[in-house]
């Protein structure tokens, strides 16, 4: 309702402009029509649906108020009233004596109000209109590549982002180097192709992902995965490793993975330098606890990552509990029945929590979403620790 408010009081200014320009072009005969007042008054008294009903007359009537018609559509569509909204910017196109920014401007609206109604082939159309007129392209392209990425048309997108990087005269490299991760995997998933020919695609997708962004680390988990199932474990490794230095917070991934393809190498002793190598930065507390659960009892790196947990100054819960629970398995001390109450406590705890949450917007999942739900930022959620907040 104060949003409402506000924007009615908008709107009454909008439209007192406009009767001033009537009031200094006609001073011989000021009127100021009654509607207008009645608009006020019930503005005053706080009756902003009534106050609504008396601008949209008023509008009716005042045809040359183009402004007052782009604000009530505004105001129809942030209120959910999409149909009303059409109507309106509807009304405005079908002037034939509308200047070109005003007619750029309702069309862009008219699409905005068939994206809110879902009436995506609609406002593709008017979003290329806008484009052909070209006034608005630095709002309408982003608008038609948000449409683009909604119908998954991802060579669509890439199209639109090469037009939108002309126009903004900055390069959207990271954003593209996930249009085509989707495309590989959109041709992994293509069953109806040979299967060879289908990852075959797929892999140069990935690697042409690469090519506009060497840090694309869902690139490298992409290729990583096609290798494994090529048994190509000596690539897999590679390209596993990669990403612990494009993008560290996603190691947890790709870590098992890792592990068997240094397993299928036979080459135990150089997953566990690897292991080494990142422990002090790069392995998380989601890492670890991953690969305690998958470790043997007799396995070496079990504990090397138990001792490197008792170094640490501070566990997390997912690290308290992966603590715990190796060592209740050893059935040493710690395993007693109260210790055991705590773990059963602490693992209850943590399977009600977020394991991935969006840099950017904040947004918390149990999945990894490239493209997050929330605000559509690619490549922002990354795995997390429990917390107790």
């Amino acid at each position: 309702m104060p949003e409402l408010y506000w924007l009615l009081l908008l709107l009454a200014g909008v439209a007192g402009w406009f009767l001033a320009q009537i009031f200094y072009k006609n001073r011989s005969k000021p009127k100021i029509p009654g509607e207008y007042l009645k608009g006020l008054n019930y503005l005053l008294n706080e009756q902003p649906d009534k106050a609504l009903e008396v601008f949209i007359d008023l509008v009716d009537v005042d045809t040359e108020t183009v402004e007052t018609h782009l604000v009530l559509g505004n105001m129809f569509r942030r209120r959910g009233e999409v149909d009303r909204a059409i109507r309106i910017h509807q009304n405005l196109i079908a002037r034939p004596t509308l200047e070109a920014v005003n007619k750029s401007t309702a069309l862009l609206e008219l699409a905005k109000d068939y994206l809110k109604a879902g009436l995506l082939d609609r406002a593709e159309a008017l979003l290329k209109n806008v484009i052909e007129i070209g006034i608005q392209t630095d709002e309408a392209y982003p608008l038609l590549l948000g449409l683009y990425e909604q119908e998954k048309e991802w060579s669509l997108a890439i199209e639109t982002t090469k037009k939108l990087e002309k126009v903004q005269g900055k390069k959207m490299n990271h954003i593209t180097a996930h249009y085509y991760c989707e495309l590989s995997e959109v041709a992994l998933e293509n069953k109806s192709k040979d299967n060879n020919e289908s990852q075959k695609s797929a892999k140069q997708l990935a690697k042409k992902a690469l090519s506009y962004d060497k840090n694309c680390a869902r690139a490298s988990v992409l290729l990583g995965h096609i290798a494994m199932h090529e048994e190509n474990y000596k690539s897999a490794i590679k390209f596993y490793i990669a990403v612990a230095r494009q993008k560290p917070e996603y190691l947890p991934e790709v870590f098992m993975d890792l592990r068997e393809a240094f397993i299928k190498q036979n080459d135990q002793e150089g997953f566990r330098q690897f292991l080494r190598n990142i422990k002090d930065s790069n392995l998380s507390g989601l890492t670890l606890t991953n690969l305690l659960e998958d470790l043997g009892e007799d396995d070496i790196e079990k504990q090397l990552i138990l001792d490197w947990l008792l170094e640490k100054s501070k566990l997390s819960l997912l690290e308290v509990n992966g603590f715990l629970k190796s060592k209740t398995n050893n059935n040493e001390s710690i395993s007693e029945l109260g210790l055991s109450k705590i773990q059963e406590s602490v693992e209850q705890f943590i399977s009600n929590r977020s394991t991935h949450q969006c840099k950017q917007c904040g947004f918390h999942g149990k999945l990894l979403y490239w493209q997050c739900p929330s605000c559509h930022s690619w490549g922002t959620v990354v795995p997390v620790m429990p917390s107790l907040n």
